[in-house]
């Protein structure tokens, strides 16, 4: 086996010596296979293997890993798209990332150099430092500071190249700790349990002002502390939220008290053609997030959509879904947990804002609304209607929402113009998972959690919201498999 080791990396080695014959080695960075561009352009093609960037000026370093889709549960890469992201951060806290897939070319810049991938326009002095080009796998580096260049290395150790697989692993078990073991519905008494705690502390749930009845109202204002982790409709994809709470630092910034979840709604109700009826899956979700919010009571949040509830007309392709959840619930549960998720739902919030983001379900109010009515929208239901079931104005839908409705609530709620606006319930394809500057409107955002690929999630990066995307990965399975 050793031996098998040293001939492939001897392989390696004569490889890159081949790629980069013609340039020098760098003796600013501590890698013996470290190759310095100057106004160049190289071709590398290493599937499988990592790289790092080391900019000039900043000293920054940046790292390149292949984006192996399930690579959690299956070690070998034949992707061709790769991460792009800085290798002091990403491991340790909440953090961004480029991804380049085949044909995908970014320009790093030297302040920012990550900037234009999450959702943000260099400023005019930032100096372009480099482009890199996804072509068929291979990576086409173009340095664009011919007296300063920039240093190439290829990461060849193994506790390089696997570095990304063993961090996932370990946050998958760390995840199934969290939740007792196998991810799989609770008992019924537990359940019960469970959702009477949450309903009871969600009865003084902290930033919603009281209602005129004195329950807390549908207005829920964020500290502006807390970094927020924003995803929307999950549609009982039990693999989606397991994916999110693995990635990233999220699930860190959540026990930390850095980091707040905030979940726009509709986790239940499968959306997959076919599985309309299903209702396991819901079940498994609900169980989960109620953990959550168990767990962190002020530090994970669910606001209410279209499909929270037992009403008749919450369907799907004809599917009287409200119906069948309330059936599935009293049988799986009992009618007392039916009630208590009632409970639950009446309890929701309808909108959520900080001075750095706003959210709801569906869509800013279209009517004229007082923050008060917000507040009290118990006894709004039309307000109610419109913040879960309202769309973007189509010639098709003349009612929906515009960029006027998102400029009047950015007014009511007191926020900068330019503050951005999430909402779900809308997904403007079916292979795509989140959009930006929806409607031509400004920092306007649709994110989707019910992809069957992808998962979106906006969050607060340096200090302004980003929209970042993960594939989905089959971790269900893998974590009832795996011992602790």
């Amino acid at each position: 086996m050793a031996q098998s080791g040293l001939k492939t990396r001897k392989s390696l080695l004569k490889r890159l010596r081949k790629l980069f014959s013609g340039l020098e080695q760098c003796d600013s960075v501590d890698l013996q296979q470290a190759y310095h561009l100057a106004d160049q352009k190289v071709r590398v093609s290493l599937p499988g293997y990592p790289l790092q960037l080391n900019l000039p000026g900043s000293g920054k370093a940046l790292q390149l890993y292949p984006e192996c889709l399930s690579q959690v549960v299956d070690s070998s890469c034949h992707s061709r798209a790769y991460v792009l992201f800085d290798g002091d951060r990403y491991f340790r806290e909440i953090s961004g990332f480029c991804r380049l897939e085949d044909g995908d070319k970014i320009m790093i810049h030297d302040a920012h150099p990550l900037k234009e991938c999450l959702g943000a326009t260099p400023q005019g002095d930032a100096q372009p430092l480099m482009t890199i080009r996804n072509d068929r796998g291979d990576l086409i580096f173009r340095d664009l500071t011919p007296q300063q260049g920039s240093c190439l290395s290829p990461l060849l150790e193994e506790k390089s190249h696997t570095r990304i697989s063993h961090w996932r692993r370990s946050k998958l078990k760390h995840l199934r700790q969290f939740f007792g073991g196998k991810i799989a519905p609770l008992p019924s008494p537990q359940a019960l349990d469970l959702l009477t705690r949450v309903n009871q502390r969600m009865a003084h749930e902290i930033g919603r002002a009281a209602d005129s009845e004195g329950r807390p109202g549908g207005l829920l204002r964020l500290p502006d502390n807390l970094i927020p982790i924003i995803v929307g409709d999950l549609h009982g994809r039990v693999d989606n939220l397991l994916t999110l709470l693995s990635h990233n630092g999220f699930m860190e910034g959540l026990e930390s008290g850095e980091a707040c979840l905030l979940i726009l709604g509709d986790a239940v109700h499968s959306e997959s053609e076919g599985r309309y009826h299903e209702m396991q899956s819901s079940i498994l979700m609900m169980d989960l997030i109620l953990q959550l919010k168990d767990r962190f009571p002020d530090r994970v949040f669910y606001l209410r959509g279209n499909h929270d509830g037992f009403s008749d007309d919450i369907a799907k392709g004809g599917v009287a879904q409200g119906l069948l959840w309330k059936k599935a619930l009293n049988k799986a549960r009992g009618k007392a947990y039916r009630k208590e998720m009632e409970r639950f739902y009446e309890n929701l919030p309808l909108l959520a804002c900080s001075s750095q983001m706003i959210c709801c379900h569906a869509a800013p109010p279209t009517s004229r609304t007082e923050l008060a009515s917000l507040v009290d929208i118990r006894n709004h239901p039309n307000l109610i209607g419109e913040l879960t079931r309202n769309r973007l104005q189509t010639p098709a839908r003349p009612g929906g929402y515009t960029r006027g409705d998102v400029k009047r609530l950015r007014k009511l709620l007191s926020t900068d113009a330019d503050t951005p606006v999430i909402v779900g319930h809308t997904p403007l394809s079916v292979d795509d998972t989140l959009w930006q500057d929806v409607g031509q409107i400004e920092n306007h955002y649709v994110v989707y959690g019910g992809h069957s690929e992808w998962i979106g999630v906006m969050t607060r990066i340096d200090g302004r919201m980003a929209p970042l995307i993960y594939p989905a990965e089959p971790l269900q399975d893998y974590l009832n498999q795996v011992s602790d």
